[in-house]
């Protein structure tokens, strides 16, 4: 049975994969590749400035399939800058909805200006359709 009940803080991932903005599109993929992850966050450059975020598909559309030299490339030419994010106590159908919505695939969780987790459409599957193991 799907456990609509939980929430964003229940799912994410509070280790977050991040890169600065001025690292290069390579650079990014191998990072991408390393942690096994599908997304980076980009760190703010100051205080007042908002998340962004890369990825796979970021990196297919606007670079791969435009021929850019993913060496040359910088993450900043590529990222979406700000960020849809969601609050920690958002139920799981609503994130769901928020996937299909925008057409997002990854959605910060974030508390006032401080950034707790990440939920990815494989997190949002994995927890709140996957069977409990039973013993």
């Amino acid at each position: 049975m799907a456990k609509y009940n939980l929430t964003a803080r229940d799912i994410m991932q509070v280790e977050i994969a991040t890169i600065l903005a001025d690292a290069s599109i390579s650079d990014a993929a191998c990072q991408m590749r390393l942690e096994g992850v599908r997304s980076l966050i980009i760190e703010p450059r100051q205080e007042d400035d908002p998340y962004g975020i890369i990825t796979y598909s970021d990196i297919v559309k606007n670079v791969l399939a435009k021929g850019l030299d993913p060496d040359t490339t910088s993450v900043d030419e590529v990222m979406t800058k700000p960020l849809v994010t969601v609050m920690p106590n958002l139920k799981a159908k609503y994130i769901a909805r928020l996937f299909r919505q925008t057409g997002i695939g990854h959605v910060p969780v974030v508390d006032g200006d401080m950034l707790l987790g990440i939920v990815s459409m494989t997190d949002l599957v994995t927890e709140v359709i996957a069977e409990d193991k039973k013993a």
